[in-house]
């Protein structure tokens, strides 16, 4: 049986499957990054698709969210409405050509907003030399925790693309910044809106261990907030391992997330790392 390299194209071309690994990481057809990519098996894509999530009010969400000095509040009636929308199963379980899983970086100039999730993020960007790869290596494992988390975000997208909905819109969106700290460009993919709001979808294990992740997730979020010069974003949670699914609007995310890049900045400078 011929093995074929399985990319996704970072251009137009999309999700491809060639001979052989593309040479210097580019795409035989259109020149631009071809990443490496993981496909969802036909069991898996069958699993998603037959998947109904339900919907949950965000109870083990709302008080981390409040602990760190934040304003957490429920979405209105018409997202909710949204949200139960692609929450519930489609039948055409054959149709799995979304599922693709991938990561990388691109060759763009400045910092990527994962760069300011955590204080050791900030550290490695920081010290990040010129010849740093256009992408991260192919993951591993087709059912490993990041793999399956973005096969469960690209079937939430596929099924935002097929259902009529009101406000909420989970079409990725890319924008550039001026960080108003380091003064850099900071790239922001963006999940998708909400009446101009940037909405983050996560999945996780369990909606109740979700606090370990929440600090970093809510830096991501709050980057989006700063490019798109807002203040407030849309957090939706689903369950990997379950069936819960939640959303919750934050807000006072340029503050936070301004002050911690401040005193990150401040307490590696003393330290030696960014001086």
């Amino acid at each position: 049986m011929e093995t074929k390299w399985i990319c996704r194209c970072l251009g137009s071309c999309g999700k491809m499957e060639i001979r052989r690994k593309p040479k210097r990481g580019l795409c035989p057809r259109c020149g631009e990054h071809c990443a490496p990519a993981i496909l969802a098996s036909d069991t898996q894509a069958a699993e998603l698709a037959g998947t109904t999530w339900r919907v949950v009010a965000p109870t083990d969400v709302v008080p981390e969210i409040e602990r760190l000095g934040l304003i957490a509040t429920i979405p209105g009636d018409d997202f909710s409405a949204d949200l139960s929308k692609i929450s519930r199963l489609r039948n055409d379980v054959r149709n799995s050509k979304h599922l693709v899983a991938h990561r990388h970086i691109m060759g763009r100039s400045g910092f990527a907003n994962g760069d300011l999730k955590t204080r050791s993020a900030l550290n490695r960007a920081m010290s990040r030399g010129e010849g740093t790869s256009p992408f991260f290596p192919k993951p591993s494992l087709s059912d490993s925790p990041s793999v399956m988390g973005k096969f469960v975000e690209a079937e939430f997208g596929f099924r935002a693309s097929r259902r009529v909905l009101k406000t909420l819109s989970l079409v990725s969106e890319q924008l550039v910044y001026e960080h108003p700290v380091l003064d850099i460009p900071i790239n922001v993919e963006i999940d998708g809106s909400s009446e101009n709001l940037p909405v983050e979808l996560k999945t996780v294990t369990a909606l109740d261990i979700i606090s370990g992740k929440l600090r970093a997730i809510i830096m991501q979020l709050a980057g989006q907030a700063i490019a798109k010069g807002v203040d407030s974003g849309v957090l939706i949670v689903a369950e990997r391992e379950g069936n819960r699914l939640t959303a919750v609007v934050i807000s006072g995310l340029a503050e936070y997330h301004i002050n911690k890049v401040e005193r990150w900045v401040s307490e590696s400078t003393q330290s030696g790392v960014l001086a």
